[in-house]
């Protein structure tokens, strides 16, 4: 990929995987793969679905890190730690050493999605969402007015899609931006772009004022089957990126 020199690569890596290895009853003893600490994590939650999804995206992530940094080349699975920060985003530890990079993690219905990248000062956040139907008064919560008019200007049966997609859309911003659903969703618009290329990955806007001063929002979309997925880089504007989002496959 040529570029200039005042452009800069960032290479967004992301996969999707199955809910987890092997079904199990899900006893600590059956996940060998797990590290002390995510042991520990693991013990800590009472319901199997629960169990399950963390279960999950743990393992998706670990697939993908193992694939895309060369520190972890030949590393057992526990000896990569994906912990929580204490505002809730993952953090990886190898060894007791923080890997450089951010990572982050999403699970729905029997899939997981995990994406990594390894730039400064760039936050990455992705979302995997099942396209289905929302009461109004979900619109009425968590949308603004604008979004609400996006989604009911569609023909009914488009609807849910469009529901889908600001949700995911606002959740990986939200994680890019190291908040979570902490603050108010509708402090983040989302503002679809109608691209030539519906098959692969399309662009979204976004209106906000939680991102730093200096920092902007750059994000995308697909569906795939019934999942809407969508991706968010959180970055400084004075950056000039070339976006590669390469999928990972296991």
């Amino acid at each position: 990929m040529l570029r200039s020199k005042a452009q800069s690569l960032v290479q967004i890596m992301w996969c999707m995987g199955e809910v987890s290895p092997d079904w199990g009853d899900l006893t600590v003893s059956d996940w060998m793969w797990l590290s002390p600490t995510e042991k520990e994590m693991l013990i800590g939650m009472r319901f199997p679905k629960r169990r399950r999804e963390w279960l999950s995206g743990r393992w998706t992530a670990k697939q993908l890190l193992l694939r895309c940094s060369p520190r972890l080349a030949g590393k057992p699975l526990t000896e990569i730690s994906i912990e929580n920060h204490i505002n809730g985003n993952p953090v990886v530890f190898v060894e007791g050493q923080i890997l450089p990079g951010c990572l982050s993690l999403s699970h729905r219905e029997n899939q997981a999605a995990a994406a990594y990248l390894t730039n400064e000062d760039v936050f990455v956040g992705i979302d995997l969402e099942w396209i289905e139907e929302r009461h109004p008064a979900f619109l009425q919560d968590y949308f603004t007015e604008r979004e609400i008019e996006w989604v009911t200007a569609a023909p009914n049966r488009e609807q849910p899609l469009r529901t889908t997609l600001i949700w995911s859309a606002k959740e990986s911003a939200l994680k890019s931006l190291r908040v979570g659903l902490a603050v108010d969703t509708r402090t983040v618009e989302v503002h679809p772009l109608e691209d030539e290329f519906p098959q692969g990955w399309r662009k979204v806007n976004f209106h906000s004022n939680l991102p730093e001063e200096g920092y902007q929002l750059h994000g995308w979309w697909q569906k795939r089957e019934n999942f809407i997925i969508t991706i968010v880089v959180n970055m400084p504007a004075s950056h000039k990126p070339v976006f590669d989002i390469k999928e990972i496959h296991w």
